[in-house]
């Protein structure tokens, strides 16, 4: 068992880095992981 604050240091903060790192490193760089959006319906407002 650690201290709390001994956890939190050695757990580090979160960044992303980590993930980041791990996308740059995929076998599979042409693939394209943005999101994908579909139009959203609008409706009449009066003001």
């Amino acid at each position: 068992m650690i201290a709390a604050e001994d956890f939190r240091r050695l757990q580090g903060s979160p960044t992303g880095r980590a993930l980041i790192d791990a996308l740059q490193a995929s076998p599979y760089p042409d693939i394209d992981l943005g999101p994908e959006r579909t139009p959203m319906p609008v409706r009449d407002v009066t003001l």
